[in-house]
């Protein structure tokens, strides 16, 4: 680190129902056959799971989206002011400058890169699994988060290998996962004097054990041992209301342990956090 049970009622005879949320489903009484309630309690647990990584991305999304518009709209400016320019000469029969062509193609690239961001982030169907490369996907994030203004008023350092580091993920599992922890330690900095907010994040590998081992640290004032007991708690933050969902290290944890991997977080208040996790290779 930085130095600085369930309620049980009377069971009828037939299926009985159960409410669960806002929903109502048929589940065969505990009594009558165990086993079809055991396998219902079991598909019911990875409903509730799928929703609570849905409502964190949604939360995530929208704090990322109201600073990508804020952005969008400087680009926008950008691209109307050169295309009045353009539209002048073309008036008065002249060329458009080179420059003004070079400054349309970035505008247009840069509002195509971020929706793309976007899209990544919050849609579920890009949850498919394929093989990434761990470093662009943080280069990605950390372009993302700055532009968002999450970032820009600290030092990111970041260390990895030359070569890719390569996992079979899910894109937007791992965005979400580095979106989370970047953003929790970019948070916990800024109480911090300006030399201070700063954050590490390391990507290494280790082709004898098959892991890739990655590490987001900050310089931030720490945790107490009774807050660090709790941060995977779902719906667990420190944060004033509006501020935190209390999902992100909860989701964190469970996105890793999904596709095998391990998660642990170290603090001491007055020195910082250190959250390390690692991922299988893909060999």
């Amino acid at each position: 680190m930085f130095q600085s049970a369930p309620h049980s009622g009377p069971h009828s005879v037939g299926p009985s129902s159960v409410v669960v949320g806002s929903r109502k489903s048929d589940v065969p009484p505990l009594s009558q056959d165990p086993e079809a309630y055991r396998k219902w309690l079991v598909e019911e647990l990875e409903r509730t799971r799928a929703r609570l990584l849905q409502a964190d991305r949604l939360a995530t999304l929208g704090t990322i989206a109201a600073g990508v518009g804020h952005e969008l709209n400087n680009v926008a400016a950008v691209l109307t002011h050169t295309a009045t320019f353009i539209r002048m000469r073309a008036d008065a029969g002249k060329p458009p400058e080179p420059d003004d062509l070079v400054a349309l193609e970035r505008g247009v690239a840069h509002l195509a890169e971020h929706a793309r961001n976007l899209l990544h982030l919050g849609t579920p169907s890009q949850d498919r699994q394929e093989v990434l490369d761990v470093t662009t996907v943080i280069a990605d994030v950390l372009s993302m988060l700055h532009v968002a203004g999450r970032t820009k008023r600290v030092s990111i350092m970041t260390q990895a290998p030359p070569s890719p580091v390569r996992v079979a993920m899910s894109r937007t599992k791992l965005e979400q996962i580095f979106v989370n922890l970047v953003t929790n330690a970019a948070d916990a900095v800024m109480e911090q004097p300006p030399e201070g907010r700063l954050i590490r994040i390391e990507v290494s590998e280790n082709r004898e054990t098959g892991r890739a081992h990655c590490l987001v640290e900050d310089a931030g004032m720490g945790m107490s041992p009774e807050i660090l007991a709790r941060v995977f708690e779902t719906y667990f933050t420190t944060k004033p209301s509006g501020k935190g969902t209390g999902l992100g290290l909860s989701v964190v944890k469970s996105l890793i342990e999904a596709v095998g991997g391990d998660i642990e977080i170290e603090s001491e208040q007055g020195k910082g956090t250190a959250v390390r996790f690692d991922l299988p290779l893909c060999t």
